[in-house]
Formats: structure tokens, C-alpha cells, sequence
């Protein structure tokens, strides 16, 4: 149950809109009454810093379901007995679950030393975490400007860029383009952002380093950043939007009502008053 209270801080006249049919909103417990089976919810209370880390967390535990569900399917165990037995026991020593499994398939071995699981339970499961959790590769990008007017010219500028591109592996490469006159972008792709930033800082650095050699400059315009990270799909854009402009519009809405509220009282008192 969530009252109407519970909402906003605000005096609440139509809740469509502050809550729609259909989206996902974070909401705090407040009390549980384990005799009826009654829950009740707040939604004003939930800080606004909160919301991004729950949506992770839950969208986390509903991967860990995928895999215990698959898992109790190839085993034939409950889906209790293996939360009792594997997952549960995790979060003791984890923040998350799934970062513990990340970890299980990475090669720690430890993870399930203490656990009572069968070792055809336990070789199954990491058949399903290696089909469920492959990591998908990320691009890491900077972007540069170089310039070079000694005798050398275009030669220096050239070699600079391919003495930077050699700077990466086989497992990850790099590739630099041509944006516009003097900007360049250096980008990679791996798995393994840590390695992925070393990587792409030594090939920068590489590049400064011959191009000045040779009498030419070089300008660091962005620094290496994941792309994608901190942006936010046009869905959820236009979602944020829509709900602001609908806040505004009941805000504006709630001060009018008041307005004539207030008018209609004091009309009332100067007739009292007569």
C-alpha cells in the first residue's frame, strides 16, 4: 500500500501524475505486517541518489534469478535449495552476488570452497556463467590535435600516428582517425577497461612523444573516456522530460487552486466581517 501521503511532499490532487501504469519506481519499506501480508511504501522518501544504485543492484539480482533458474532446470534442484546453498551464503562475504560469480568464472576458486553443492552442480554452473556472463567489450575513445610546420610536415605527423598505433596488442588494438585537420581520435575496444586505459594512455603518449621530437605539437582534447557510460538511452530522455514538464505543469496547477482557495477565504472573512 502506498498512501497518498507517501508520494511527495507536495499536497497530491492527481497521482497519474506523479505515478504512471506500467513504470518501474523505487519505493521504500516502512513497516510489514507479517500476520495480514500488509507492506507499506514510500516514495518520498526515497533519496534521489538512491534511485540509480537500486535500479543496478535489482537489475543485478534479476540476472543472478536467470542463472539459478536455468541452473535448477539442467539439475533438477529447487530454486530454494540452490539460493539456500550458493547464492545467499555469497552475500556474506560480497556486496552482490553477481560480483562474486564474476568472480567465480574469472578463476577464483575460493568462492565455493564452503559450499555443500555437488561438483556436477558445481561444473554446470560455470557452463551457465560462461553463456550468461560474457562480458561485453567496451570503447574507450580520446581525442588529440597535432600539428607539425617544420621541413617534416605531414611525414612527422604520419609517423607519429602509426608509432602510437603500435603501441597496442593483439588482443587490443588500436585504431586512430582522421576527424578533421589537426584532430585525430584514438579509440580501442576490450573487455578489460584497466588494461583498455593503459593501453590507449601509452599510444598518446607515444605520439607526443615523436611528434615533438620531430618540432610539432601536440594538444590533448579529451581525455580517454568509456563511451556510453554516463549516457542515458533517448527513451529515458524523453521520459525524464515528460515527467518534468508534467511536475511543472501540476505545480502550476496546485499554486492556481491555492490562489483561489486563499481568495474564496478571505472573500468569506470580509463577509463575516460585514
Amino acid at each position: 500500500m502506498l498512501f497518498s501521503g507517501e508520494i511527495t511532499l507536495k499536497r497530491v490532487n492527481q497521482i497519474n501524475r506523479y505515478l504512471s501504469v506500467g513504470k518501474d519506481e523505487v519505493l521504500r519499506v516502512l513497516r510489514v505486517d507479517k500476520v495480514k501480508g500488509f507492506i507499506d511504501l514510500s516514495k518520498k522518501q526515497v533519496k534521489p541518489d538512491e534511485i540509480e544504485e537500486i535500479k543496478k543492484k535489482f537489475a543485478k539480482s534479476k540476472k543472478v534469478e536467470e542463472i539459478v533458474k536455468e541452473l535448477s532446470v539442467h539439475t533438477q534442484k529447487s530454486m530454494e535449495y540452490l539460493y539456500k546453498n550458493i547464492i545467499w551464503p555469497l552475500y556474506k562475504t560480497h556486496d552482490h552476488a553477481l560480483d562474486a560469480l564474476n568472480l567465480l568464472l574469472n578463476g577464483d576458486t575460493k568462492i565455493l570452497e564452503n559450499s555443500k553443492i555437488t561438483d556436477e552442480i558445481k561444473e554446470e554452473l560455470m557452463k551457465i556463467l560462461k553463456k550468461k556472463l560474457v562480458p561485453k567489450p567496451v570503447k574507450i575513445r580520446s581525442d588529440f590535435k597535432i600539428t607539425c610546420y617544420t621541413f617534416e610536415g605531414s611525414d612527422a605527423i604520419k609517423e607519429s600516428l602509426i608509432n602510437g598505433e603500435k603501441k597496442g596488442t593483439k588482443e587490443i588494438p588500436i585504431s586512430i582517425r582522421y576527424i578533421g585537420s589537426p584532430l585525430y581520435e584514438c579509440s580501442v575496444e576490450t573487455i578489460n577497461k584497466k588494461e583498455g586505459f593503459e593501453i590507449i594512455n601509452a599510444a598518446l603518449a607515444e605520439v607526443k612523444k615523436t611528434i615533438e621530437e620531430k618540432g610539432g605539437n601536440f594538444f590533448l582534447e579529451t581525455n580517454p573516456t568509456v563511451l556510453g557510460e554516463n549516457e542515458k538511452s533517448i527513451v529515458e530522455q524523453m521520459r525524464e522530460l515528460k515527467n518534468k514538464k508534467e511536475e511543472e505543469e501540476s505545480e502550476e496547477e496546485e499554486e492556481q487552486e491555492e490562489g483561489i482557495i486563499a481568495d474564496v477565504h478571505e472573500d468569506i472573512d470580509i463577509k463575516l466581517t460585514k
